[in-house]
């Protein structure tokens, strides 16, 4: 072996063990840092963006699953899907903002619900609507998996369909899912308030949700008692039908130790089927008998 290609293996094994061991702990502080110095929308959009093109870089040249690797042609084609999907679910929340969270937040001031704690530092209130939107979230997550009409009805299975997981692969539900994505908000939102933390929530849980797909080598031995990793979240989008009714917290995985759903294991093949079905199959899923 050369003098050139030793030295490349120890870079990229440097490499494998930094992002291994310092990812995922450092984009959550960094982010929790953000909401304590109460960043802009805009500072926590460009961290996000940024913080997601590093992590397709290091799937590209360090990924955990080379097989996994996505060709121009796939690339384009989930991109498409993720846009569509995007402003489907656009349109629902611009919709619900307009009716239900409308409702609601007149309801909740009308009945004084509003028991935000907004004298904790910022960082726990953070994590506090973090975790309290994800117990909700876990709930649906948990009945579209147990409930057949909820499954097809939700487009969930199109999420579970992909055969090669990636960042990407975090916004990559079908348009239909946004109706009930969106909908723990109203509900946390009408029993807690905290709307105050909505940007850095936003954050958070965008970087917990893009690594929980990554095709990256993460540890899960400190963080994971509380984030979701892509350890777990792989897990969950197992081809075995009994491996993937675990884990069902995509960002927050505390909710699955407590009920008992949390499981950590090798998982061999993802998808729902032995081939990844066709987009326009995709977008029919909801609507399948």
């Amino acid at each position: 072996m050369s003098v050139e290609t030793r030295f490349s293996t120890f870079l990229t094994h440097g490499m494998r063990q930094i992002v291994y061991w310092s990812l995922q702990p450092i984009l959550i502080v960094a982010s929790l840092y953000l909401a304590h110095i109460d960043a802009s929308l805009d500072t926590h959009i460009l961290f996000v963006t940024v913080a997601f093109c590093i992590i397709t870089l290091f799937e590209i040249t360090i990924p955990a699953r080379p097989e996994w690797r996505k060709s121009a042609g796939e690339t384009a084609a989930l991109l498409v899907f993720v846009i569509l999907a995007g402003a489907a679910y656009a349109m629902i929340e611009t919709l619900y903002e307009a009716s239900l969270f409308k409702w609601m937040a007149n309801l909740s001031e009308a009945w004084h619900l509003n028991i935000w704690p907004s004298q904790w530092p910022v960082v726990l209130q953070v994590l506090l609507i973090f975790s309290a939107l994800e117990f909700v979230n876990y709930w649906y997550h948990r009945a579209s998996h147990r409930w057949g009409w909820l499954w097809r009805l939700s487009g969930h299975s199109a999420h579970h369909a992909f055969k090669k997981l990636s960042s990407l692969n975090a916004v990559a539900n079908h348009p239909l899912e946004g109706f009930f994505l969106i909908f723990p908000r109203a509900i946390v939102g009408f029993l807690l308030g905290g709307e105050v933390v909505g940007a850095a929530f936003v954050s958070l849980t965008a970087i917990t949700a893009i690594l929980a797909h990554s095709n990256l080598n993460l540890n899960s031995a400190v963080v994971g008692w509380f984030f979701t990793t892509n350890r777990y979240h792989i897990h969950h989008h197992s081809q075995v039908f009994s491996e993937s009714n675990t884990n069902y917290g995509c960002v927050c995985i505390v909710w699955d130790r407590l009920f008992g759903t949390f499981k950590n294991a090798d998982t061999k093949d993802t998808g729902i089927d032995d081939v990844q079905p066709s987009y326009k199959a995709l977008f029919a899923m909801p609507f399948k008998r």
